[in-house]
């Protein structure tokens, strides 16, 4: 039996009712453009990341070579021959530019040049991004560069508390 409608001595039919919903074609369609679109999300983000990746690695070679300088402008220009199959030569470094003497009348005006926190580990993995020590300053080396340096680590997880020095440290350079 097919609705009516009355209004004053008119009538008026209604449509028969529609069952409300998708249908499995317009179900399809929906989720293939979503996934056409995500694809082109996930490529695009890749790229971003990557950028993002080379932007913190150089951001961290500057904070190296800036406390470089500190130290240089407060003691004497850091020379120390780069030693080259292992990492050493950029920890001793490292630890040169975190240390503060423990007694304050010998301690250097704006030390340590270099967060104490800071504690990476060596790397030799060409598909990692590493800082080298060159003799003067950090290099930086691009996944697919071949060499050992320090890893540079995007989680964060590289700074940690802080280095303790032993009694007798000795302070890289000339």
């Amino acid at each position: 039996m097919t609705p009516t409608f009355q209004r004053g001595n008119r009538t008026t039919f209604l449509p028969a009712s529609r069952k409300s919903g998708f249908s499995m074609t317009e179900m399809v369609i929906v989720i293939s453009m979503l996934g056409v679109l995500a694809g082109l999300a996930v490529q695009s983000f890749g790229q971003y990341l990557g950028g993002a990746k080379d932007a913190v690695a150089a951001a961290r070679q500057e904070m190296l070579n800036q406390a470089v300088y500190r130290f240089a402008q407060q003691n004497y220009e850091m020379v120390f021959a780069r030693m080259d199959g292992g990492v050493a030569d950029e920890l001793v470094i490292l630890r040169t530019l975190q240390y503060r003497d423990p007694n304050i009348n010998r301690a250097q005006s704006g030390s340590p040049y270099m967060d104490p926190r800071y504690s990476p580990v060596a790397s030799s993995d060409s598909t990692d991004y590493r800082l080298r020590w060159t003799g003067k300053l950090y290099e930086l080396l691009m996944p697919g560069q071949s060499g050992t340096g320090i890893l540079m680590n995007f989680e964060g997880t590289d700074f940690t508390t802080a280095f303790v020095f032993p009694p007798n440290f000795q302070m890289a350079g000339r």
